[in-house]
């Protein structure tokens, strides 16, 4: 079965939002979304649309939110040189590796080796200070993830892109169970 949806206007457009999140249960339909809008989120969201496989639709949408935010922040904005960001430099800070110092990922010397959508949002305020930092909901096509997926996303640092995905397949509550070590490391920290 096929679906053509029309998008004319801004404001069909706004509907079409509105009602994506209801789109992606419709297993046996294909869409063809015919716009006069030149959106580059239209056609991630269309092709988002027809994938049928959920954790290949996850996948793929993670993939072009990765893509979206290196696009979006081309430049290194921390500017990590001996394993400081341009931050630490300036107060001559003796700790290492910015803000994502607690991350077991990062590595001496190589940088961060995963993509993860959460570290790409967060950015401290001297290194944006020129440009507008992007939220969640700045980028349309992520409303095909449900709020619970999109809080993931937002929340869950310091992971693989693997360990993101299957956070995002599985829903919240494993995302739960298994951020409660993490969380508590985090706290006791913070009180010693």
């Amino acid at each position: 079965m096929n679906r053509t949806i029309i998008i004319n206007n801004k404001n069909d457009y706004k509907s079409f939002l509105r009602k994506l999140f209801f789109y992606k249960y419709y297993h046996f339909t294909n869409f063809n979304i015919k716009n006069k809008i030149k959106s580059s989120n239209l056609i991630i969201i269309s092709k988002a649309l027809n994938i049928k496989n959920r954790r290949d639709r996850i996948t793929y949408l993670y993939d072009q939110t990765v893509n979206y935010l290196n696009n979006y922040y081309k430049e290194d904005l921390c500017k990590f040189t001996d394993d400081k960001c341009f931050v630490q430099k300036q107060r001559n800070d003796n700790s290492k590796f910015g803000c994502c110092f607690d991350c077991k990922l990062v590595k001496s010397g190589k940088g961060c080796p995963t993509s993860n959508v959460s570290c790409k949002l967060l950015y401290c305020k001297p290194a944006i200070k020129n440009i507008k930092k992007l939220k969640i909901k700045d980028i349309e096509f992520l409303r095909c993830f449900s709020i619970f997926q999109r809080f993931i996303l937002k929340f869950d640092f310091y992971s693989t892109r693997e360990q993101m995905i299957k956070d995002l397949y599985f829903g919240p509550i494993y995302w739960f169970i298994r951020s409660i070590p993490k969380g508590l490391r985090l706290l006791f920290k913070i009180h010693n």
